[in-house]
């Protein structure tokens, strides 16, 4: 078993960052049941799509082709997906929203949602819900104290 170095494929492709992009792709079309075009030898498939990357066996055009089509978000639509009867209507108001009005509509929702507050009204709420926790610890000892004052003494 010969070794395949990076150097052996760079004269066909010679940005070895595309290199790997490359070779991944013949590599997972060699684990999809792709025939080999080199003896396997009992290599992984990366080590075989290098292989023939550097003896130039596979057609890179192709290959490229493939991974442009793969690495696409939306595929384009073709014609004949669906037919007359099987076509779903739109909403009837459909033709009257258009993306500026559905812009508008979501722009004065947000407003909507949102509280403007200054800098002075927060500090007061902060300072009012200062006030309000002390309150309630002043209230907690009160409670306590006349718990401990209205028990009887024991006679030891």
């Amino acid at each position: 078993m010969a070794r395949v170095t990076t150097e052996d494929c760079i004269t066909s492709i010679p940005n070895r960052f595309q290199l790997v992009i490359y070779a991944c792709s013949r590599a997972r079309e060699l684990l999809g049941g792709s025939e080999p075009n080199v003896q396997k030898d009992n290599d992984k498939f990366t080590v075989v799509a290098l292989r023939e990357i550097a003896d130039k066996k596979i057609d890179l055009g192709k290959t490229w082709l493939s991974i442009v089509k793969n690495a696409q978000k939306y595929q384009p639509v073709q014609e004949t997906d669906i037919d007359e009867d099987q076509a779903v209507p739109l909403n009837e108001n459909a033709s009257e929203v258009s993306f500026d009005n559905f812009e508008k509509e979501n722009a004065s929702e947000k407003k909507r949602k949102k509280i403007y507050m200054t800098q002075n009204e927060i500090q007061k709420l902060i300072n009012q819900k200062k006030d309000d926790s002390q309150t309630e610890n002043i209230e907690t000892d009160l409670e306590d104290d006349n718990a401990k004052l209205s028990k009887p003494a024991s006679d030891g």
